[in-house]
């Protein structure tokens, strides 16, 4: 790559650079039961504490089924990365995770999230986690999450990978945006 496309690459990604917001954020664990999907058990928590963005730290857990995608080089090199076909799993292991809550191009909630799997082979995969078809198995899965109250990150498209991906964004202040502060939430039924 020459040192002039490197700029121009470095140029697109700083959109994604994030400061400090003046009035902080809050930090809280989120748990989600067995039988849960990932999507359900964040949505619906944070729809009840009215949080429309966060970052999510994900720990170790078992999932019962997992889909995820894997990105690969783009032979053509028009793309950092293209996403190859859905890996489906079952009866596999969360080692970690991270995930981006946010807003979609129509202003509604979601989940970005990637994460390293083991699956009984003991070969570690991962990739894009497809949240809503990952089920949460036994013992349920922990979640740390920071919350922010004037940054949002909303899905536009980026012209590094061509993907709609988050970018950060002020937050509408009003009451309604605030979001609850809380130590400890759990994602019921």
């Amino acid at each position: 790559m020459t040192c002039d496309a490197w700029c121009r690459m470095m140029q697109r990604l700083s959109s994604r650079v994030l400061s400090l917001a003046q009035r902080g954020s809050h930090t809280f664990v989120l748990d989600i039961p067995e039988g849960m999907s990932l999507w359900e058990g964040v949505s619906s928590a944070f729809g009840a504490q009215n949080i429309r963005c966060a970052h999510l730290d994900l720990m170790g857990a078992h999932f019962r089924s997992a889909v995820f995608y894997t990105g690969y080089p783009d032979p053509a090199g028009k793309w950092i990365a293209k996403y190859g076909a859905p890996n489906h799993i079952t009866d596999v292991m969360l080692l970690g995770a991270m995930g981006i809550y946010g807003r979609d191009s129509n202003d509604g909630p979601m989940l970005h999230c990637h994460g390293c799997l083991v699956p009984e082979t003991g070969l570690a995969q991962g990739g894009h986690l497809e949240t809503p078809q990952c089920l949460i198995g036994r013992q349920g899965l922990r979640i740390y999450v920071t919350a922010t109250r004037e940054i949002e990150f909303a899905s536009k498209l980026d012209a590094t990978s061509g993907m709609h991906v988050f970018h950060p964004q002020a937050a509408r202040l009003d009451s309604a945006n605030e979001g609850r502060s809380a130590s400890c939430l759990s994602a019921a039924r």
